[in-house]
């Protein structure tokens, strides 16, 4: 996959359109209209399924790159604000900075213990059309249960197991994974997920911390929080744990700007860097708000 090349015009002028659209709704109407799937379309079920990002003539150096956006109930209007809004401005800002060829891979996660549809898989694009095809297509389910915990691991068995990419293929270069959420990550993908969602004979699950050494040979992970008041103090510290203090970026749930944020992360790891560095924060600095900020 990935065919067609991304025009910002296009993409932000359609942004604008819903952003009008949406202006004299209520939060609730707004996500109702802005995210019309009841169920999990067919097409992002990954079961027995293999997302490819490929070079092409087109795209002689894809570069591969997963974000994964919590769809529970707790994290309100931002997959709004990410999906109809802050995307196009990420896309502008690597293309911009030297990204020549990104292929994106959006995805959802939630609980697999209690949600209907805890991963949601969309294909490797490059041109906008395609990438908003896979956006309209996702399910907010909404739900989530009450064990402290999402199943973010399953983006992480995914990019590990279902996703082929010729740049680590042909250039051994990694992609980038991205986690966005306001919850802990669950410590296990269970036998019966892999089996149920992935369609992976399992005889046991298989922890966070082993699946995160696994699927780092070949993606960089990264996750941004959602809360940076004291009460989120233990969830960051347990992401931390998992990734390293340099992985982990804390946003403020008012005011934050996600663009500065998640185009630092992928032009970082694009130029061979896995740290998080102070050119982040100096672009957060940058950002139109002055309450965001970004933790190291």
């Amino acid at each position: 996959m990935g065919s067609g090349s991304y025009s910002y015009m296009s993409a932000h002028a359609r942004s604008a359109e819903r952003t009008a659209a949406y202006s004299h709704l209520s939060e609730a109407a707004a996500m109702e209209q802005a995210f019309t799937q009841k169920h999990i379309d067919s097409e992002m079920i990954i079961n027995g399924k293999i997302r490819e990002s490929r070079d092409s003539e087109e795209h002689p150096n894809s570069f591969p790159i997963i974000i994964a956006l919590d769809t529970t109930g707790s994290m309100g209007h931002i997959p709004m604000d990410l999906i109809k809004g802050s995307f196009p401005e990420i896309m502008k800002s690597i293309i911009d900075a030297g990204v020549p060829d990104p292929q994106v891979c959006f995805i959802g996660v939630g609980d697999c213990y209690f949600d209907n549809a805890p991963i949601q898989c969309g294909q490797f694009e490059s041109s906008d059309e395609l990438m908003e095809k896979w956006f309209q297509k996702v399910y907010l389910e909404g739900k989530g249960g009450g064990n402290n915990g999402e199943s973010y691991n399953l983006a992480w068995y995914f990019a590990s197991r279902h996703t082929i990419t010729d740049s680590w293929e042909k250039r051994h270069k990694k992609g980038v994974l991205i986690t966005i959420g306001d919850e802990p990550c669950l410590a296990e993908v269970p036998q019966n997920a892999i089996v149920d969602l992935f369609g992976d004979g399992a005889q046991a699950g298989i922890l966070s911390t082993t699946l995160i050494e696994e699927v780092s040979e070949q993606w960089e992970l990264y996750h941004v929080h959602m809360g940076d008041l004291p009460i989120y103090n233990s969830i960051i510290s347990k992401w931390r744990g998992l990734l390293g203090n340099e992985r982990v970026v804390v946003l403020s749930r008012k005011n934050y700007n996600l663009v500065p944020v998640i185009s630092s992360i992928i032009m970082n790891v694009f130029n061979g860097s896995a740290n998080v560095t102070a050119e982040t924060e100096s672009n957060v600095a940058a950002a139109p708000t002055q309450e965001q900020k970004i933790t190291l």
